[in-house]
């Protein structure tokens, strides 16, 4: 692995990890990670990395930035692989690099292929899972501050971690027990508080260790912050969740949906 955007925008080289310096050259080399081995337009990256505020001369201004990086990767990797993995074309630039270098992408592809083997091989999945969650070293693009294209990679990727992490957590449970994630899980509903999943689960592990008032202490408290701050109730699941809870049922700890 040579980038990191999963925390701060950096280089890897020999094991060392290095954050890039400058709001600017961040931007411009997380847009170029995210959209490696493609074209990103001048226009984009203009928008990405100065929005409203276009510089007099946005191309000289452009090829000023894209200088310092380069001067970042010769000094990290080499000058070939600085002139040959940051390419200048007619439109614009693309970063040449396979994409498991940089561990954005290589959390994706740990995950979709964990997600393949979750039925098949749910130990494998379970590892998997951890492999792709332990690559993260903190909010994703810290410290970048981008356009569109920036916002929806920090979107999606947020987005894919919290669905690993809570399959990865429901995988632990046929192992650890229900009681080994209870603690995560509560501090995941408290930093995710609209992740109903989280809240459903959360249920689950409390009533199959016998602590039936709290679980129904918890989908009260998801119900009332639903209701007080949207004007709705829980989702289908979570309420089935919580039937089964109060009529005893022993089929809530299958926990069949994964994924």
């Amino acid at each position: 692995m040579k980038f990191r955007i999963l925390g701060s925008v950096s280089t890897v080289a020999n094991g060392l990890v290095k954050p890039l310096d400058g709001s600017r050259q961040r931007t411009l080399m997380a847009v170029m990670l995210i959209n490696a081995q493609q074209v990103v337009t001048k226009d984009q990256f203009f928008a990405e990395v100065w929005g409203d505020r276009l510089p007099t001369a946005p191309d000289n201004a452009l090829q000023a930035v894209v200088m310092r990086v380069r001067k970042v990767l010769a000094a990290e990797f080499g000058e070939r692989f600085a002139r040959e993995r940051l390419v200048t074309l007619p439109d614009g630039y693309a970063m040449e690099i396979d994409p498991d270098e940089i561990d954005g992408h290589l959390f994706q592809r740990l995950t979709a292929e964990a997600k393949a083997l979750v039925h098949q091989d749910p130990a494998a999945a379970r590892e998997l899972f951890a492999q792709a969650l332990g690559l993260w070293q903190g909010p994703v693009l810290q410290g970048v501050t981008g356009g569109l294209i920036c916002e929806g990679a920090v979107a999606q990727f947020e987005e894919n971690r919290l669905a690993a992490a809570e399959a990865r957590m429901q995988l632990d449970i046929p192992v650890l027990g229900y009681a080994s994630v209870i603690s995560e899980l509560r501090k995941m509903v408290s930093l995710y508080p609209w992740r109903e999943r989280l809240f459903e689960l959360l249920m689950i592990c409390l009533y199959e260790t016998g602590r039936q008032a709290e679980a129904v202490q918890v989908y009260n408290y998801l119900r009332r912050r639903l209701i007080e701050e949207f004007g709705m109730e829980p989702s289908p699941n979570v309420q089935k969740c919580m039937m089964a809870i109060l009529h005893q049922e022993p089929s809530i700890g299958q926990l069949e949906r994964i994924c």
